[in-house]
């Protein structure tokens, strides 16, 4: 018989996105509510509130929409590891309750990233022509907004998945951003894949009510659960086994602190005062010799009662 062939990750990735495809699109919807509402509002900030711009809006409203996000978040999750009984609303609800102060915090640090990141990139692209030394600035703009991208790519997964502090779940997505640089970089391409189908399915729109219907499909039907979809696809697995052998390793040195300990105390030798006759002592500070060495009568006297009485001495007396 032939060996089966390992098939391919894209391969996987494939054949459980379009197995999920329904799931895909209901998740889509169930997200594209809340996005619709603050696409309203950021239009109809934008033409009463004069100066700010259009990335800065976007920005700050991304703040008030990243509770939802949770939910799109869990139920991708769900679907890109394989799960095959995937309850998409109630999936998509247990995720905003569970995660909406988090999400709150990450959707303000998100929107911070991207406005610094966006007047950096701007302002030395401006500026390259001044000197050469704006060359490596915004070289090293571009690769803090990239280490950013790639944290975020498991800032979100990670915190549907394990109950972390927010210090945790950012250090270890930091780490990771550059610790796993081979599954972020499929995670990229198979990002710009997403986004570049349907940026083509929408640049030959030559017609505007046509081509913000196409955008606003888009948005509806499969762009932010089929983005999130192939990051979780190819961040998860490596992930996960990296935060539970680490809790793992944890837990059984933990384990192995606390058997230490108990041995310790089950080899600690109790002496045995059952032989000393206590009607030839009296509670003075005299010495007498007691297997081998010299101790206070008061003090010998009272161990060998305590030791009789179950830790509860009798009055004594001379």
């Amino acid at each position: 018989m032939e060996e089966t062939r390992k098939r391919m990750k894209f391969e996987v990735l494939i054949e459980r996105y379009f197995s999920n495809f329904g799931r895909i699109i209901l998740t889509n919807l169930i997200f594209f509510v809340p996005l619709l509402v603050l696409i309203g509002v950021m239009f109809l900030l934008q033409s009463v509130v004069q100066g700010v711009t259009f990335t800065v809006l976007s920005s700050l409203l991304a703040i008030v929409l990243f509770p939802f996000y949770s939910g799109l978040v869990l139920v991708c999750r769900n679907l890109a590891r394989g799960d095959e009984e995937v309850k998409v609303f109630s999936s998509f609800i247990k995720g905003v309750k569970e995660n909406f102060k988090k999400f709150l915090l990450y959707g303000a640090i998100v929107s911070l990233v991207i406005i610094l990141s966006y007047f950096s990139i701007s302002v030395y692209s401006k500026l390259l022509s001044s000197s050469w030394m704006f060359y490596a600035l915004l070289i090293v703009c571009i690769l803090i907004a990239l280490a950013a991208l790639f944290a975020f790519f498991y800032i979100p997964v990670m915190t549907v998945t394990f109950d972390l502090t927010v210090k945790n779940i950012l250090k270890n997505s930091f780490l990771m951003s550059f610790g796993e640089i081979k599954n972020n970089f499929f995670a990229l391409i198979a990002l710009a894949i997403v986004l570049a189908i349907g940026f083509t399915i929408v640049a030959f729109s030559s017609n505007a009510v046509v081509l913000i219907v196409l955008t606003l499909l888009l948005l509806a039907l499969l762009l932010p659960a089929s983005c999130q979809f192939v990051v979780s696809f190819f961040v998860y697995d490596d992930m996960y086994a990296s935060i539970a052998q680490r809790d793992e390793k944890s837990e059984l040195l933990d384990k192995a602190i606390i058997e230490a300990k108990n041995k310790v105390a089950q080899t600690q030798v109790v002496e045995d005062y059952s032989d000393v006759d206590i009607s030839s002592l009296k509670d003075t500070d005299e010495y007498v010799f007691y297997k081998g060495k010299m101790m206070k009568q008061s003090v010998l006297l009272k161990l060998a009662l305590e030791q009789r009485n179950g830790g509860a001495p009798d009055n004594m007396e001379d």
